[in-house]
């Protein structure tokens, strides 16, 4: 066991989609399920069903795949709300299914996040720092910024082999307007680093500009958000 402790009877599971939760909670011998949505108003019901269950938040071990689209919202939120929200290692938990007999999707549903919480007590996440989150955020948008510069400029090649010089024209300019919008998000992003030079490179700034890139060299890569 990574953090065993004899005073937990009761363990949750949290499998996340965009606009949903499912919670599966582990108590008194007892499986209980229950979906929500993926918004505060859902967290607030979550921790409501937990405590008509007799079942307190605070302290409660959560254990969520932190890294899956659409949870590191929910994790943030209920780590604040004074859960252990727990972020389920990958090779960890397939070894767990494997280990019970399992396939390989299992590992990503609600009950096996919660009886791999039970047995394996893994260790609470650290939710990541304001500024760290502000810069997954940034590069997040710089880079839908560029895919739809990608869309236009392919779209600009049509227009021109149709011969549809007015659309090729104010095409061109409105990926002139985006040239200008990437340069901003640039200038924003090196600024936020500057001003935060130990944050940790978040996974968003993989495949952005080698100029951006060079100024978190130095970052830890582990840790210390």
């Amino acid at each position: 066991m990574e953090h065993a402790s004899k005073q937990e009877t009761a363990f949750v599971g949290i499998e996340t989609s965009k606009l949903l939760l499912k919670a599966v909670l582990l108590s008194g011998g007892e499986v209980l399920c229950k979906v929500l949505e993926n918004d505060m108003a859902g967290y607030r019901w979550l921790s409501s069903w937990l405590q008509r269950n007799d079942v307190s938040v605070m302290g409660l071990r959560v254990c969520m795949r932190v890294n899956e689209p659409h949870s590191e919202a929910a994790a943030s939120a209920l780590a604040g709300m004074g859960m252990l929200v727990c972020d389920a290692e990958p090779g960890r938990l397939e070894a767990y299914a494997r280990g019970c007999g399992l396939p390989g999707g299992a590992v990503r549903g609600a009950v096996v996040l919660a009886k791999y919480c039970a047995a394996a007590r893994p260790v609470p996440w650290t939710p990541p720092s304001p500024a760290y989150v502000e810069l997954r955020q940034w590069l997040r948008r710089l880079q839908a910024v560029r895919q739809l510069r990608r869309q236009e400029m392919a779209r600009l090649e049509t227009h021109f082999h149709a011969g549809q010089i007015a659309l090729h024209q104010l095409l061109r300019q409105q990926i002139a307007c985006l040239d200008t919008q990437i340069r901003q998000h640039e200038s924003a992003i090196l600024a936020h680093v500057r001003r935060h030079p130990g944050l940790s490179r978040p996974p968003e700034l993989a495949g952005n500009y080698p100029r951006i890139a060079r100024y978190s060299v130095g970052a830890s890569l582990a840790g210390g958000h």
